[in-house]
Order: C-alpha cells, then structure tokens, then sequence
C-alpha cells in the first residue's frame, strides 16, 4: 500500500535524520482527517519535484514533527507535457484537468476559445484561476506525484498562439484532421521542449482559430474514429503520448526506446 502524501513548503533543506515541523496545515490533513499518529509514516511533495518520506515523530491537531527517512529530486521531464484546456460548460473543464493530472500533465493553459460557452468574467476571474489550481494540486496528491502541474493565466481566442514558442510541438485535436496522434508524436523534433495539446469546446475549434495555429506552425491531429468530450479528449491524448514517449514502459524498454533501439 502506498504512503500518504501531503502537500508541504520548506522542503528543500530537508536531508536523512532531520527533524521536519511540518506546520499546522499539514497537521491538519495528517492528524483530523486521516487519523495518523507518532510512528506512521508518510510522504511530503512540495510541488516542484521535491518527495520526503519520514516517520511521524510527535502529532497534534495543530501541529506535526516528522523525522526524514528519504529524500528524493525528481527531475522536470522532457519534453514537458501541456494541455491547453478550452472552458466547457458543467466543469467538464476541470473535469479535463484532474484527469490529465492523474495521467501526468506539466502544465496547463485554460483557454477561452471563440465557441466556449463558458467563460472567466473579470470579476470572477481569480475565483476560477484558483479553483483550476486547487483541482490541480488535489489531483497531483491523488496521483502522489511529487510535482503539480504549472497553470498559465487564460488565454482568449487567437491570442492562444502568442503563448506558443520555438521549442514547441503543438498538436491541435480536431475531427476534421487527416493526421493521427501516434504519427504526428513520432515527427517531434528530438529537441522539443515541450509537446502542446489543445482540446477545444464542446462546439469544437474555429475555422478561423485552427487557420491561425496553423499559421504558426501547429499541426491538427485527431485520435481516432470517435469524437470525445471536451472532459476526456485532453486525458486520452495525453495518455497516448505518455505510451509513444516510453514513459509507461519499463525500465528495459524505456531505455531502449530513449536510446532508439
């Protein structure tokens, strides 16, 4: 059975045999919801790659003292997955994104596209921003991943290709699209840094958007036969790229697919 995992700050000093006070947030989730006690243990994420795993040394409601068995510097991998999430209606927006966070996306770029039903008003705005990153942030604790995904400011219309760089890969779901997924994957260049999903609304992706995409460099793709929801196109796609990359293979086979073999 996997170990707890709570989100934590002040992990970066941390080293074997340190006593860590972990604060009261932290006490909190560990002490009145999941019920621990002294001699648990459990594991810290700071969000940026940093994963401690230690013994639970004194516990209270509102505060915990953990003793560091283990530290572990995940590095950010490349290329960096990166869903651009267009707003959809009954929040199969975030619906989207705490899946595509349990699959293993880097970042996350909501987008208000020109046939979203949904939007960010400007006095809701940093109400949405923060609920998108507190899905986040839940989700990278469900999956125990040790670094929660990064979230842009929205991006509106066209302008979303502003957001696009030179060391991008952007594949934009489309069910018009005669190029595939796996196909489109495999003609990354080997230096990419980022590889870019975007999933359009539940009215699907302008004319005049997909014209200035393309206008930059990015390629329309599709997944397969089906058209899938706004909710769960941006996990799928993801999941396959995880598979064509070699990151769900094992140890072996992702060596061999790294090196070419």
């Amino acid at each position: 059975m996997t170990l707890p995992v709570f989100f934590a700050s002040g992990l970066e000093q941390a080293r074997i045999g340190v006593l860590l006070d972990c604060g009261s947030e932290v006490a909190g989730h560990a002490v009145r919801v999941r019920r621990m006690s002294a001699g648990e243990d459990l594991q810290l994420i700071d969000g940026s790659g940093t994963r401690v795993t230690g013994t639970i040394a004194e516990a209270a409601p509102d505060s915990l003292t953990v003793t560091v068995t283990g530290v572990d510097r995940e590095a950010a991998p490349r290329p960096r997955l990166v869903l651009v999430q267009a707003l959809a209606k009954q929040e199969r927006d975030l619906q989207a994104i705490e899946a595509a966070t349990e699959v293993g996306v880097d970042e996350v770029i909501p987008w208000a596209a020109a046939r979203s039903i949904a939007d960010w008003p400007a006095k809701k705005h940093g109400k949405m921003a923060a609920k998108w990153a507190n899905t986040l942030q839940a989700a990278a604790l469900q999956a125990r991943r040790a670094r929660v995904p990064l979230l842009h400011d929205l991006a509106r219309g066209h302008a979303l290709r502003e957001r696009f760089g030179t060391g991008d890969h952007v594949l934009v779901l489309h069910e018009e699209a005669t190029v595939r997924l796996p196909a489109a994957v495999a003609a990354a260049p080997e230096d990419v840094e980022r590889l870019i999903l975007v999933v359009g609304p539940e009215g699907g992706i302008s004319a005049e958007e997909i014209t200035a995409f393309e206008a930059v460099g990015a390629l329309p793709v599709r997944l397969g036969d089906t058209v899938l929801r706004a909710s769960s196109a941006g996990p799928v796609g993801l999941a396959l790229c995880q598979l064509l990359l070699g990151r769900w293979d094992d140890a072996d086979s992702a060596a061999d697919h790294a090196s070419g073999r």
